[in-house]
Parts: C-alpha cells; structure tokens; sequence
C-alpha cells in the first residue's frame, strides 16, 4: 500500500470522525432538550433523579394521608413524621394540639 493511499485514508477517518463527533453533539442537545422537558413536565426532583436502586412510585399510587391536625388552610399536620413549626408552638405555648383534631 501506498503512503498516498495510506494518508487518503487516513484523511477520510478524520473527516468521518468530525461527521460522526457533529452527529453525536447534535443528538445529545437534542435529547438533553427532551429530557430537560420532560423533568419539567413531570415536576422530577434532583432527589428523585438521585435515587439509586429505588423505585419512584407515582403521585396517584401512594393514598393521600388524612388530616388528623388543622390550624388554618396552610397549616395542618397528618399526626405523623416530625411536627410542623406550629404544632411545636401550640405545645410550647402549654395548649393542647387536640384543639386543633379535625373531627371525622
């Protein structure tokens, strides 16, 4: 073989690679562009994209948690997991939070 031949095709690796380098640049802007959507669509969180090993179950699979404890329309606690701020207020204060018991 020839070190023409050789440098000839030499020449057309290094343009295919540019040609394939412009292919993947171009496919990966236009799947960050889906992907970036579709976490805004979806409302993902870093937390959730962070997960390892776990499944995120959807919204609409969990039942929502009945509110046991209300103060106003914003403030309200379902009596489990750590107190709200105002719960621990309203014992702090000496009331008691069963003032607060919505009644079924």
């Amino acid at each position: 073989m020839s070190s023409t031949k050789l440098s000839e095709i030499k020449s057309r690796i290094a343009e295919l690679q540019r040609e394939a380098d412009d292919i993947i640049r171009n496919e990966r802007l236009a799947i960050i562009k889906e992907i970036k959507d579709k976490i805004e669509n979806f409302n993902i969180t870093v937390e959730e994209l962070q997960r390892k090993g776990k499944t995120v179950k959807s919204p609409s699979a969990k039942s929502p948690s009945v509110i046991k404890f209300r103060k106003s329309d914003t403030e309200y606690w379902v009596g489990r997991g750590p107190k709200p701020g105002w719960v621990k207020n309203v014992e702090k204060s000496g009331e008691s939070i069963e003032q607060y018991r919505v009644q079924e």
